[in-house]
């Protein structure tokens, strides 16, 4: 896949997360930066907002944004680019951000280098940099989890690997060998140079396959999956199957208003929720399995 259809916005924070969450459902990828690029400013009051598409979004889709909230026909733009371009020109320098032990920064160039606390993700394509809201809730969750020093955690995967920035955290985290799995081959590629870059390629196993359907390993003591949330409900049932008894799965990508019918599917299955941790509307979940 050489080409991706782009529509880019301009939203106002008052409207923002209604406009992504349906774009979301229409299976879209969403990115939305700060238009004025203030750094001091937490809630940002208008947004340049990207939704990125695998192919054309039919008509339909364009014309609700039309009816139900008030976008005007010269506020967006439809087109279709080059995915290189879209890393050449799409992409904004981003501050470096501290998340538990970690420092995450997007060259090397930034600070002296430190193996044990920064961790090197180039800017690129959708989420992975740390600093999309559901990327922070998983790793601000396995922190938390990381002090829990009475737990063994031996299989461990990332459902949904993108940067590779997940996994990599966590072999920093527990030196162990870390599973990767993603459906698209650039995610796959992005994440092995992303291991290296941070020189745990020797942990980092990256696999090219669709949920949770062919894994290297029958059962896991961590699951990782920050991926949109229909995904997420189709892989709930197998969620359940490829955990251990005690193993927890960290699931992201769900916006606040979302969480309700993932939660009535986990605990249907006697998933326990242990952590709910929320930033800017995205939900991050840490389950258990008793």
């Amino acid at each position: 896949m050489d080409s991706i259809w782009l529509l880019k916005l301009k939203l106002s924070n008052k409207f923002r997360e209604g406009i992504e969450n349906y774009l979301i459902s229409k299976n879209a990828t969403i990115t939305s930066l700060d238009a004025e690029n203030n750094p001091n400013e937490l809630k940002p009051e208008l947004y340049d907002t990207s939704a990125f598409f695998i192919k054309k979004p039919e008509k339909y889709i364009i014309k609700q944004l039309f009816l139900n909230f008030n976008i005007k026909p010269q506020e967006i733009v439809l087109k279709k680019v080059k995915i290189q371009d879209i890393y050449k020109n799409n992409s904004r320098s981003l501050d470096p951000i501290s998340i538990g032990p970690f420092n995450f920064l997007e060259t090397k160039n930034l600070t002296k280098f430190i193996i044990n606390k920064n961790i090197i993700i180039p800017a690129g394509l959708g989420f992975g940099t740390g600093h999309h809201p559901s990327t922070k809730g998983i790793l601000y969750v396995l922190t938390k989890i990381y002090l829990k020093k009475n737990i063994n955690y031996k299989n461990i995967i990332d459902v949904g690997c993108g940067s590779g920035i997940l996994g990599i955290t966590m072999a920093k985290l527990w030196k162990k060998p870390i599973e990767l799995i993603d459906i698209d081959k650039r995610s796959i590629k992005t994440s092995k140079a992303n291991a290296k870059l941070n020189f745990v390629n020797s942990f980092i196993k990256v696999k090219k396959g669709n949920g949770l359907n062919i894994t290297n390993e029958f059962q896991y003591d961590i699951i990782v999956m920050n991926i949109l949330s229909n995904t997420i409900l189709k892989n709930i049932k197998s969620i359940d199957r490829k955990l251990n008894s005690n193993g927890r799965a960290i699931i992201a990508g769900i916006l606040n208003n979302q969480k309700y019918m993932i939660l009535n599917k986990l605990r249907g299955l006697g998933l326990v929720l242990e952590l709910e941790y929320v930033i800017n509307g995205w939900v991050t979940l840490l389950i258990k399995k008793n």
